[in-house]
């Protein structure tokens, strides 16, 4: 009597998004190690190069987070001299945040790991069939409702071990 094995079904696509996508992550943060990054940290700088002087409540509603939680993180890259505070020339109440010469020079190193990434990630795949893939993954990101460049997880960014500063317009008097 010969045992017939169940047929197993096909892995679902939505499974095998799941299951790159946190290899892809898990990947990048690697990358990211010896520049002392995480890959937020490595977003909001590329977010920043991109749109110079945007301020935090602009930044946190393009990566759909809480602003106070974004206080925090932008205080940990204001430290490491890789982001300023200026004063808004519209609303001195406000302040803009900017790329320091530090920080374009770890975007440039950011830049260099996202395309090793890249070529990593996609390392089995022609032009072509990468162009496909991209444009099937950007549809799925729009259908999703996805901000295009934004990556999901900010919404849920906490920074351990700091409360977040209670919600409100970003003034001087708030600046420690």
């Amino acid at each position: 009597m010969t045992t017939r094995k169940p047929e197993i079904p096909p892995i679902s696509v939505a499974f095998l998004l799941a299951q790159t996508g946190a290899r892809a992550a898990q990947v990048f943060a690697g990358m990211l190690e010896p520049l002392g990054l995480a890959p937020a940290d490595a977003g909001i700088l590329r977010l920043l190069g991109v749109e110079p002087g945007m301020s935090q409540q602009e930044l946190a509603g393009r990566l759909g987070m809480h602003a106070s939680r974004l206080v925090a993180v932008i205080d940990a890259l204001e430290e490491r001299g890789l982001v300023a505070r200026e004063t808004n020339r519209e609303d001195r109440r406000i302040y803009s945040l900017a790329l320091t010469d530090a920080g374009r020079q770890t975007l440039g190193a950011i830049a260099r790991a996202a395309r090793a990434h890249e070529e990593a990630m996609c390392a089995g795949l022609n032009e072509a069939e990468r162009a496909q893939l991209r444009g099937s993954l950007e549809r799925i990101a729009e259908r999703q409702g996805l901000a295009a460049g934004v990556h999901p997880g900010y919404s849920a960014l906490r920074t351990p071990g700091r409360e977040a500063c209670p919600p409100g317009p970003e003034r001087k008097a708030r600046r420690p």
